[in-house]
């Protein structure tokens, strides 16, 4: 996933988009196809133009409300699937009758410490699941949700892992990666939505530290995996906040590849080298720094990455 421009298709582009998305021919709705095929290639929006007609062609199957739905337990009146959007996190903040959101495509995704993402159309998996809480927030609550999918997927990928806060790794490329947003509501709620991005199809647009499934030789639609997803999700989360952290630290365990291993550590104060000494029960990160000496991280402060001695 690369690094995007801010500006959003255009309105006549996203209309032309939702009138195709069936993947049928379709004549077309506008005076200048010229622009919008032009427009829809700078965006990787898979438009053709053929026999006076317009076609979106997609690179995998097309998700299906009702297929995850089935998978993962959701109501599907409750599953939103927009062909593109800003990202599907907003979508769920916004709308509280909304808990899933998926997209074929984002253009303004969101990462930590304010990234924003594009994200190629129907290659990956861009998904988000929210709900309303009345509860404190934890810090965890990021670790738990990679946690989950690293227990559907390390049977079949023995170097994958975990790194604090939120990615997913196979060796020493970047397979996906969890952001967790709140926001405030009235009567002291919350709303909570838990985004992944996950790397599944063929992608030659991935940067060389990055990996998908299909890279690793794993076949999977992205439609069951996100009903899969769903599924540990709900079960995850829901022994979270009754038991807390505690349960989930024999897996951590198994996750994690940094504890002992020497860090380097990007914040407000600069980069500096560190090593890493554990994780607590409330999902800080415990380090050594040379010039500061022993200190808690804490996610959203912070990047790190592993560090060859």
């Amino acid at each position: 996933m690369a690094i995007s421009a801010p500006d959003a298709p255009s309105t006549a582009l996203q209309v032309l988009l939702a009138a195709v998305a069936d993947g049928l021919p379709h004549a077309w709705p506008a005076d200048n196809p010229g622009e919008l095929l032009a427009e829809a290639g700078e965006w990787g929006f898979p438009l053709h133009a053929r026999n006076g007609g317009v076609q979106l062609e997609y690179p995998a199957a097309p998700l299906s409300a009702q297929g995850i739905a089935d998978i993962g337990g959701i109501d599907p009146a409750r599953i939103h699937l927009p062909l593109c959007c800003a990202s599907t996190n907003t979508e769920v903040l916004r709308d509280t009758r909304i808990d899933v959101c998926l997209t074929e495509s984002q253009w303004a995704g969101r990462g930590r410490r304010g990234r924003r993402w594009s994200s190629p159309f129907g290659r990956h998996l861009y998904l988000s699941y929210g709900w309303t809480q009345h509860r404190p927030v934890h810090a965890a609550l990021t670790i738990v949700a990679a946690l989950s999918v690293f227990i559907l997927l390390q049977a079949r990928l023995p170097e994958l892992w975990v790194k604090w806060p939120n990615d997913l790794w196979v060796g020493g490329r970047k397979l996906g990666g969890i952001l967790v947003e709140a926001r405030p509501r009235s009567h002291g709620a919350t709303r909570l939505v838990v985004g992944l991005g996950l790397n599944i199809h063929d992608d030659p647009t991935l940067p060389a530290t990055a990996v998908s499934l299909a890279d690793l030789g794993v076949e999977i639609t992205r439609g069951a995996l996100a009903g899969t997803v769903l599924r540990q999700w709900r079960e995850d989360f829901a022994r979270f906040a009754e038991e807390g952290f505690t349960p989930f630290l024999p897996l951590w365990k198994k996750a994690d590849r940094l504890t002992r291993q020497p860090v380097q550590i990007s914040d407000a104060q600069g980069v500096r080298a560190a090593q890493v000494l554990g994780l607590g029960l409330d999902g800080r990160l415990q380090v050594t720094c040379m010039d500061t000496g022993t200190v808690w991280l804490s996610a959203g402060d912070v990047s790190l990455r592993p560090r060859h001695p």
